[in-house]
This record gives structure tokens, C-alpha cells and sequence, in this order.
């Protein structure tokens, strides 16, 4: 901060009281300290604003640097001792005689003038302080002690108290509206402060929302809420159409695809809940995680849908050696025990703090499904040909190749990730 510079107001004062006696030069300053029984100032040490202490004690004066040009009037009280150095930017005000074993002279700057007790008590430059100087000082001014307590001069030490409350008056005015002024200006930094930390809010809000905006469009693209790979009911629909066929088989076969279809359903009720939990995202971290885990949970039941079709139409078709290859798969996945899909669907209709495991908990699950199905060995122009006719014939919407290349092209964004995750 720049110091506060008095030198006008401090110069006028001077040109108006220099024909008292306390009052002098710089030239009568250095004469008068070489006077009979005088004390040289120039030999004494000076501590305070801006002068680091050496051991506690501190710096002689004339090894400081104070400029001749900067002084302006010294002022002696009357023991015709030197009491008072006034310079431009600041004032060297004599301590107690107790205090002398640490400095004689105590420096402060104009803009801290007043303040003077607070400062040094809580910057610690010496261990009594102002405080406890300024208590034990007698108002006789034995050795002389000038400071009050609120900073200002004890003008009852001097014989003209009347041209020390002037000085008091000018020293007090300047610095208290530079302390003023200071506020105002901590105050504006503050208020621009929040006002740039809350535009920076506001923008990062912004982009997290059109984040939000640009999945759920991706996912829902006609805009009802729901995520459009779940709204489809071509599994029970097919079932339902071959119920007799597959009985004449094995009853038992259609008690396995009801667990299926009951699998497919939790898992959809997952995917719309962890698709609804991306809406109330507060990060952008944490939306990239929920996609990523959403993304996955849809893959794995594109991949379990696709794998339930084949086998319903692999079983009418009487092809059981792709029949038995995905009910195998999915007897490996505890497909017919849909246990774990429901109690993430109890997890996510009571969640808590415990999110983030159960997030890892779906991505674990998805990838042990992606694992184990995602090699499709038994798809032949023909079994999709077949697949095409079935999903026809109950009217469908499902393109079986759109359906095969989604599924193709996330398993190769999948594995391209963790190879590029191995390499670093």
C-alpha cells in the first residue's frame, strides 16, 4: 500500500509554529543534539513500521537511510530532549527510558497513526508492546513517554499542549480517513470478489446444464422422460406369441423366460433412475461418472435383450445349440435369480451417501455381463434374418442391425479405453 504523505499539511503546520522554541529544523535539529548534556539521535536505535529487529533490539538511526530532504521538523519537550522526528511519510516518536533497551525512537507511518497499539501488539515486534508502555507512562513525563493509549500524543507532557493537539488533529484526520479509505477499498475488492466468483458460478451452471441437456436428448430423444432403449416391450411380446410352442417343448423353459423378462425389467427401472439422478448432477465430474455408468448399464441390457430374443427364437426355430449357448451364458450370470438387479433398484429408490459405491457396484455388473455375452459367436446373416421376420411379425420397431451395431460400437469404444487405461 502506498504510504499516506503529509508533507504539505505537515509543512504549513511547521511555517505556522517554527517561531516556537520547541520547533526546529533540520539544521537546528543536528545542532541542538550536539548541544551540552544532549543526546546524539542519530547515534540511537530506531524500530518500528518497516525495520526488521536485530535480536529484539533495533536499527541505529543514521544507518537506515532516512532522507534529509524527507524531514521536516523535529519537536523537543522540556528536559530539551528530542521527542518528536517528523518526516514526510511517517514520525519517529521517543519511548519510555525503560524501553530504551530495545530502541529509543518508535517509527509509524502516518497511515498508521492511531492504530499504533493494535499494530505492533499483533505483529509482535517487541514482547510489552505499546500497550503496557503506554499504561506505566506518568503523566509528569519523567524521561518522557508520548504516546496515549488510542496512539495520539499526551499533550499535557509539553509546554504549549495547544500546538500538539493541532499536530495530533492533522496526524489523526489523514490516517483515519486512510484507514476509511483503505475499508472502502477492501470492502470493493470483497464485493468484487463475490460478484466474480458468482459469475464464474454462474457459468460453470450454465455449461453443466447444457452438459445435462445434451445427454438427456442423446438418451431421450423424443422428450417423455423416458429413456427411449427401455420403452420397447418386444421381449414379453415375442414370449407371449410362442408360449404354446415353447410349452410343447419344456414347461419348464417358459418359467425360465419370465425370469428373464423379470430381469429386463429391473434392469430398466435401473437405467430410468440413474437416467432420472443425472437431472440433479451438481458437477460436471460427477455427470461425466453417471453417463459413463448409465452408457455401460445401457450396453449391458442391449446386450442381454439381444441375447433374450436369440434364445426365444433359436428355441421356436429349433436351433438348441444356440439355444442352450446363451442359456448357459446366462445361467453363468444368475440370469434366472434376478436378486442383484433388485436390490440395486432398492439402492437406487433409497439412495444416500452411499452412491458412489453403488455406482461402481453397477459398473462391476455391467462389465462382468459385457464379458461374458458381448462375443455374439452364434449371429449369422440368417439367425438376424430370423430375428428380423419374428420382430415383424408382433410389429416392432427394432432394426436388428441397428441394434448389433450399437452394440458392436460400444464394446470397441469399451475396449479401446482400457487399453488406452493399461498403456498409462
Amino acid at each position: 500500500m502506498e504510504e499516506l504523505d503529509l508533507s504539505k499539511e505537515l509543512q504549513e503546520f511547521y511555517e505556522k509554529n517554527k517561531h516556537l522554541q520547541l520547533l526546529r529544523n533540520w539544521e537546528e535539529t543536528l545542532k541542538k543534539s550536539k548541544g551540552f548534556f544532549m543526546s546524539n539521535f542519530l547515534k540511537d536505535l530506531v524500530g518500528g513500521d518497516g525495520i526488521d529487529l536485530l535480536r529484539g533490539k533495533g536499527k541505529v538511526f543514521n544507518t537506515l537511510g532516512f532522507k534529509d530532504e524527507d524531514f521536516i521538523f523535529s519537536i523537543w519537550g522540556e528536559l530539551n530532549g528530542c521527542d518528536l522526528l517528523v518526516y514526510k511519510k511517517f514520525i519517529l516518536i521517543i519511548r519510555n527510558s525503560v524501553d530504551f533497551r530495545t530502541f529509543t525512537y518508535l517509527k509509524v507511518n502516518y497511515s498508521n497513526f492511531g492504530n499504533i497499539r493494535t499494530y505492533y501488539t499483533s505483529n509482535h515486534l517487541y514482547p510489552d508492546g505499546f500497550i503496557s508502555y503506554a499504561e506505566r507512562m506518568s503523566p509528569l513525563g519523567n524521561a518522557t513517554g508520548l504516546e496515549n493509549l488510542d496512539g495520539s500524543f499526551k499533550s499535557t507532557l509539553f509546554k504549549y499542549p495547544e500546538v500538539f493537539e493541532e499536530l495530533n488533529s492533522i496526524l489523526s484526520k489523514f490516517s483515519l480517513e486512510e484507514e476509511r479509505l483503505k475499508r472502502l477499498k477492501e470492502e470493493e475488492e470483497k464485493r468484487l470478489k463475490r460478484e466474480i466468483l458468482g459469475l464464474i458460478e454462474v457459468l460453470r451452471l450454465i455449461k453443466l446444464n447444457q452438459s445435462k441437456s445434451n445427454v438427456l436428448s442423446e438418451l431421450d430423444k423424443d422428450g417423455n422422460g423416458e429413456v427411449d432403449v427401455i420403452e420397447g416391450n418386444d421381449f414379453n411380446l415375442l414370449l407371449k406369441k410362442h408360449q404354446k410352442s415353447i410349452v410343447e417343448v419344456d414347461r419348464t423353459y417358459v418359467q425360465q423366460f419370465v425370469k428373464i423378462s423379470g430381469y429386463l425389467k429391473t434392469k430398466e427401472k435401473n437405467i430410468q433412475s440413474i437416467f432420472n439422478l443425472i437431472k440433479d448432477t451438481p458437477n460436471q465430474e460427477v455427470l461425466n461418472e453417471y453417463v459413463e455408468v448409465l452408457k455401460d448399464d445401457i450396453h449391458s441390457y442391449n446386450l442381454i435383450l439381444f441375447n433374450s430374443l436369440n434364445m426365444i427364437v433359436s428355441l421356436v426355430e429349433d436351433d438348441m445349440i444356440t439355444f442352450y449357448e446363451i442359456h448357459e451364458m446366462f445361467d453363468t450370470l444368475n440370469m434366472f435369480d434376478s436378486k442383484h438387479e433388485k436390490d440395486v433398484s432398492q439402492k437406487l429408490t433409497n439412495i444416500g451417501d452411499g452412491l458412489k459405491d453403488l455406482m461402481y457396484e453397477i459398473r462391476r455388473m455391467g462389465d462382468q455381463i459385457s464379458d461374458s455375452i458381448s462375443e455374439l459367436t452364434y449371429v449369422t446373416e440368417q439367425s438376424n434374418e430370423q430375428l428380423t421376420d419374428q420382430l415383424s411379425e408382433i410389429d416392432s420397431t427394432m432394426k436388428v442391425g441397428n441394434l448389433i451395431s450399437t452394440i458392436n460400437t460400444y464394446q470397441n469404444y469399451k475396449n479401446n479405453k482400457n487399453t488406452k487405461n493399461l498403456r498409462e
